[in-house]
């Protein structure tokens, strides 16, 4: 990183601004070190999502010229009201917490610190304050999504060992080892793609997620707070039916998670109930989740 080293204290000189350009500069390094793939802090680059997602509103009011807390600047792009927030952060907490209480506190989620009502700061506090940014939904969601088994390469694989297996037993009976090695890999197969499905569910209080689908179907159960939940996305794709109509279908869905220190992306295989589904949507957008959806 290059700069003046005149204007980086002159930063320092005047603490309450919201002008400094260390503090400035090292949010821009925070977030782009991430995007070009470099080692970075691991709850941020997963939690940044979820922060966006907060963000969201304040930005686009300052895009529309509309008075903030935050200076002008910010309303360049997204990158640069990331930096203007933390300058704003740190050197006007208060004003920050009193004008914008929710951007605040997933800021102070993101940097792992907050500031008390004297100013004073507190650090590694991020646990506790995820309890405090805990919301719930309208209603219960969880109609909304339909979930079918996909045809992927651990389901063809289980298939064609247990073929080979019935054919090898046919053909060399019972005694014969063959067919029961096609069989336990067969089940291996079956039992890989077991417990790597997933349902989710959008209750009212909590969102859950039950892994299995058959023979092990809801072997182990997941409930966490909406203040654990960072995105959910879902892409389509335009394909082409028998009657010679493009239509489009999902392609991809997936739901990340925060839980016991770790982040998680659950891939689903779904479908929507519309409008219930778009109610969900809005609902997930309204807790400050990230939603994105690719048409």
């Amino acid at each position: 990183m290059c700069f003046s080293w005149t204007d980086f204290l002159k930063g320092n000189q005047t603490p309450d601004d919201k002008i400094n350009l260390g503090l400035h500069e090292f949010a821009h390094a925070l977030r782009f070190n991430g995007i070009k793939g470099n080692p970075t802090d691991y709850f941020f680059d997963n939690y940044f999502k979820r922060w966006l997602a907060s963000a969201y509103i304040e930005f686009s009011r300052m895009r529309k010229g509309y008075e903030s807390v935050f200076r002008k600047y910010g309303s360049v792009n997204i990158n640069e009201f990331f930096s203007v927030v933390v300058e704003t952060f740190f050197e006007s907490p208060l004003e920050f917490k009193s004008k914008l209480p929710e951007l605040y506190l997933f800021t102070s989620i993101l940097l792992n610190q907050t500031f008390t009502n004297d100013g004073k700061p507190l650090i590694n506090c991020r646990e506790v304050l995820l309890v405090q940014s805990n919301t719930s939904l309208k209603s219960d969601y969880s109609s909304a999504l339909i979930y079918y088994l996909r045809y992927n390469g651990p389901f063809f694989i289980a298939v064609a060992f247990f073929v080979v297996g019935v054919f090898s037993m046919k053909g060399g009976g019972y005694k014969y080892p063959p067919p029961y090695i096609m069989f336990t890999l067969a089940a291996l197969a079956w039992s890989y793609l077991e417990i790597n499905y997933s349902r989710l569910y959008f209750q009212k209080d909590k969102f859950s997620i039950r892994k299995g689908y058959l023979f092990v179907q809801y072997f182990r159960d997941i409930e966490l707070p909406y203040s654990n939940l960072i995105s959910f996305e879902l892409r389509y794709e335009h394909i082409e039916n028998k009657l010679g109509q493009t239509v489009k279908q999902i392609s991809d869905a997936n739901l990340t998670y925060y839980r016991n220190g770790n982040f998680y992306t659950e891939d689903l295989s779904l479908d929507i109930i519309q409008p219930q589904f778009d109610e969900l949507c809005n609902d997930l957008r309204r807790n400050y989740v990230h939603v994105f959806i690719r048409d």
